[in-house]
């Protein structure tokens, strides 16, 4: 008796019926990802439990068949090829629906045109390109090119008013706005992903193409909750980085596809679309007796005063050496407060802006003007307020006075300086602490700064 035809449906999520052993087996491995939550318990000797399992299983296996994430459809077809020497029988339920005309008013420089088409070729796929080189343009072009009514996800208001203002700018219409107050929805639609879990129903149905920005950002429970509730033809992750803070790298891959291009840096640079900053990395004499409360070593190192004082003594003669903002980023509040308080005291002249979470939109807003104008000569912020979302012209050097041990977070926060300006020379300040943790996550960010950004001073 032959054998059923292995068929795989794809709508919402993928459907493998009639696999055999041999092909499941490759396939719930590769569906079989570390818990990174259990790692870290077991690492750092904390309880266990019973909930905190070793493994997280991205498949479901019953009578009906094999289900798992679509993004991982490419992966599970060619394995199919390799064991059965023949694809399955694909039953494609994805959603399409009536052409939009959308027009692109925009030219695409070289490398953002190479990311356009090897993405183009795709139903589903990941771009990972740095911060600066454009990735909403390359979002925009796509989605013109697909002619779908689209959905875009976002995980901040500031970046869904970004996109709309870039959705009229380069394809010439209103923008549908779900969050903040907002709910309506338009042939392109961006959602703060919290706002479209409370609207998933009716939503879906509305849309052929979802796109996820700054995907590495969205929590894994937010981001599998949402994007699996959409059966939409086309979907698209875009990220300046490949990596999760969570460990849960791979969650990326299986609900938005295989990454389809990445732009490094080199090429962004040789582009003229970003500039190629100098890192200088100062050794601190702050010294503390660690004993594996991190919390306690970060809090001492904020309020040490001798190394805060020397910072703000680099900020001063920085911002002396020609026009433009200065940034400054810490993990703390407090920290920037205190920062400030020692700027004003030694150079009471100088133009100091905090952003903090404290500060409402409007002035926020008001602040941003303010830079762009060149009333603000030093800007001391908190390194989350300078994330995704903050788009902002004028910052030409940067100070990191906390660790900052995400590479993601570490190139993103670089990024903000790096736009090409006239007589434009960004430099990174970086602070060494020679104690144990702290000396590791220094000689990790030099190594981070060598390989991707390139001057080290």
């Amino acid at each position: 008796m032959m054998a059923a035809e292995v068929i795989l449906t794809v709508s919402a999520e993928c459907l493998l019926q009639h696999a055999p052993p041999a092909l499941l087996s490759v396939l719930k491995k590769e569906l079989t990802v570390a818990n990174p939550k259990y790692l870290d318990a077991k690492k750092y000797g904390r309880w266990i439990g019973k909930k905190l399992k070793p493994f997280l299983y991205f498949y479901k296996e019953s009578a009906g068949g094999f289900r798992f994430p679509r993004g991982y459809a490419n992966k599970a077809v060619l394995h199919c090829r390799k064991i059965l020497g023949k694809d399955p029988e694909i039953v494609d339920h994805r959603r399409l629906l009536p052409e939009v005309d959308f027009a692109f008013q925009g030219t695409l420089r070289p490398y953002q045109k190479e990311a356009f088409n090897d993405t183009a070729k795709r139903d589903f796929g990941v771009i990972e390109s740095s911060t600066g080189s454009g990735k909403t343009v390359i979002g925009l072009a796509l989605i013109a090119q697909r002619k779908q009514p689209t959905l875009i996800l976002v995980h901040s208001k500031e970046l869904m008013y970004q996109w709309a203002k870039q959705i009229e700018l380069f394809l010439g219409v209103e923008a549908g706005l779900i969050g903040d107050g907002h709910y309506e929805t338009r042939p392109v639609t961006v959602a703060i992903v919290n706002s479209a879990r409370n609207h998933l129903e009716g939503l879906p149905e509305k849309f052929g193409h979802l796109c996820v920005d700054e995907c590495h950002r969205v929590p894994a429970t937010l981001f599998t909750e949402v994007v699996t509730a959409f059966d939409c033809k086309y979907a698209l992750g875009l990220s300046a980085t490949a990596f999760r803070r969570d460990g849960l790298t791979e969650l990326i891959h299986l609900y938005l596809g295989d990454r389809s291009h990445r732009v490094n840096t080199e090429e962004l640079q040789q582009s003229g679309a970003v500039l190629k900053p100098e890192f200088i990395q100062k050794t601190t004499s702050f010294r503390y007796g660690y004993r594996g409360n991190y919390h306690h070593l970060l809090k001492a190192l904020t309020t040490n005063e001798e190394r805060n004082r020397l910072i703000c003594t680099d900020i001063v003669i920085e911002a002396g050496r020609g026009k433009g903002t200065v940034l400054v980023v810490s993990d703390r509040v407090a920290h920037c407060e205190m920062l400030a308080e020692i700027l004003s005291e030694i150079a009471p002249d100088l133009k100091v802006a905090v952003l903090t979470g404290k500060m409402v939109s409007d002035e926020r807003t008001d602040l941003i003007r303010a830079i762009r104008e060149g009333e603000v000569e030093v800007l001391v912020s908190t390194v989350q307020l300078i994330g995704e979302g903050f788009d902002c012209s004028g910052l030409r050097a940067l100070f990191l006075t906390t660790p900052i041990k995400f590479t993601g977070r570490l190139l993103q926060v670089v990024g903000r300086i790096l736009r090409p300006a006239e007589g434009k020379s960004p430099r990174v300040y970086d602070y060494y602490d020679d104690i144990g943790v702290l000396k590791k996550s220094a000689q990790v960010r030099r190594m981070i700064f060598a390989d991707k950004q390139g001057i080290l001073v």
